[in-house]
C-alpha cells in the first residue's frame, strides 16, 4: 500500500512539472492572414540575414586578399548578383505559399473560419477544428517559433503552423509558449 501511495505521489509530481497550455479562440481570415504575413515576414528576416551575413564574408575576404583583387572583385560580384537572385526567388515563393494557403483556408471555411483548440500536454501537441482532430504531434517536431501582435506560432514539420492566440489562452500564458520550447527562442 505505501508503494502505490508513493507511486501516486510521484505521478501527481510529474503532472505539476509538465506543460499545460489550452488555447481557444475563434480562427478567422484575417487571424489567418495576420498568421501568414508574420511567417513571410519570419522567413524574409531570416533569409536576408543570411544573404547579409554571407556578402559580408564575400567582401573582408576580397578586401584583405590583395594579391588577387580582381578575381575576388569578380567572385564579389557573382556572390552579390546570385544572392540578390536568391532574394527575389524567395520573395516570390514564399508570397506564392502566402497566397496559396490564405485562399484555400477562405474556400475551405467560406470566410466564417472555425473554432480552433489548442492543447500542449508535456511532450503531446493537438489542435482541434470545430471539435475534430487537426494536429497531433510531439514537442520535438517543433522546428521554430515566432510572434505577431496577436499571434504566438509554433512552426511544425511539414511547414505547419500552430498559432495559439495571445489574448484566448484557457490554460497557460505566453510566457509559458516562450519557455516551452527554450532552445528554439527566437
Amino acid at each position: 500500500m505505501a508503494n502505490t501511495n508513493n507511486s501516486e505521489n510521484a505521478e501527481t509530481k510529474r503532472k505539476k512539472k509538465e506543460t499545460v497550455i489550452i488555447s481557444q479562440y475563434q480562427y478567422t481570415d484575417v487571424l489567418m492572414q495576420e498568421v501568414e504575413d508574420a511567417w513571410a515576414m519570419h522567413a524574409y528576416r531570416n533569409y536576408i540575414s543570411l544573404i547579409i551575413i554571407t556578402l559580408i564574408c564575400a567582401f573582408f575576404t576580397w578586401r584583405e586578399a590583395a594579391a588577387h583583387k580582381m578575381t575576388l572583385a569578380v567572385l564579389f560580384a557573382v556572390v552579390g548578383i546570385g544572392c540578390l537572385a536568391a532574394i527575389i526567388a524567395s520573395f516570390i515563393s514564399i508570397n506564392k505559399k502566402k497566397s496559396a494557403a490564405i485562399k484555400q483556408f477562405h474556400e475551405t471555411y467560406h470566410g466564417k473560419g472555425y473554432e480552433y483548440v489548442i492543447t500542449i500536454e508535456g511532450n503531446r501537441i493537438r489542435s482541434y477544428k470545430d471539435g475534430a482532430a487537426g494536429v497531433d504531434l510531439r514537442k520535438n517536431d517543433i522546428r521554430g517559433t515566432f510572434e505577431s501582435e496577436r499571434f504566438f506560432v509554433f512552426q511544425l514539420t511539414g511547414e505547419q503552423l500552430l498559432p495559439l492566440k495571445k489574448d484566448a489562452f484557457v490554460k497557460g500564458n505566453i510566457e509559458s509558449c516562450r519557455s516551452y520550447v527554450p532552445q528554439l527562442k527566437k
